[in-house]
């Protein structure tokens, strides 16, 4: 027996004993967090600085991606209302005084609640900084900033995925 099959046989009682369990993993006759997931109806969402829909619009349009994977729901049992705000930071100056690098910060503040009570269920936020290289051309400066932003938004987006994720599969375990 090789010592890679030794170290993998180790690796996996190890996993079983700490109690891991997959996510997504479906019991028979349960729902699964994905389920749970395909309940939220995403609020709207907003830039609250720069008032940038189009930011909104793609971090709402990902998160429907990831949780409504066959179509919203017809009565959502929970809601989900997130609060944007973006910032860019020059960073980097030249012998001009002009910035060579820039640091684009994006924070999403969440609030999960049930859609008939309005109650609280959960608070989160979540944070992505990229940064991109500014240059004489301005035309690649815009788009070096603009797939700065769409890294920071789905990355932002995959976050609160898994944030939500763990916090349906703790409520289901008790």
């Amino acid at each position: 027996m090789s010592f890679r099959s030794i170290l993998l046989a180790a690796a996996l009682l190890l996993i079983n004993s700490c109690g891991f369990e997959p996510l997504y993993k479906k019991k028979a006759g349960s729902d699964t967090v994905k389920d749970d997931l395909a309940q939220v109806e995403i609020l709207n969402v907003r830039d609250k600085i720069n008032y940038n829909d189009r930011l909104g619009q793609v971090l709402k349009n990902l998160l429907l991606d990831r949780f409504n994977t066959y179509g919203r729901p017809q009565t959502p049992f929970y809601k989900l209302d997130i609060k944007l705000q973006s910032t860019k930071t020059e960073l980097g100056f030249n012998i001009v005084d002009e910035a060579t690098r820039a640091k684009l910060t994006l924070n999403a503040q969440y609030i999960l609640s049930e859609s008939k009570t309005n109650a609280v269920l959960f608070r989160g936020s979540s944070r992505s900084i990229n940064s991109y290289n500014i240059i004489s051309s301005d035309f690649a400066t815009l788009s070096a900033e603009k797939n700065a932003l769409n890294r920071a938004t789905r990355e932002i987006a995959d976050d609160i995925t898994l944030r939500l994720s763990t916090f349906f599969h703790n409520l289901r375990r008790g």
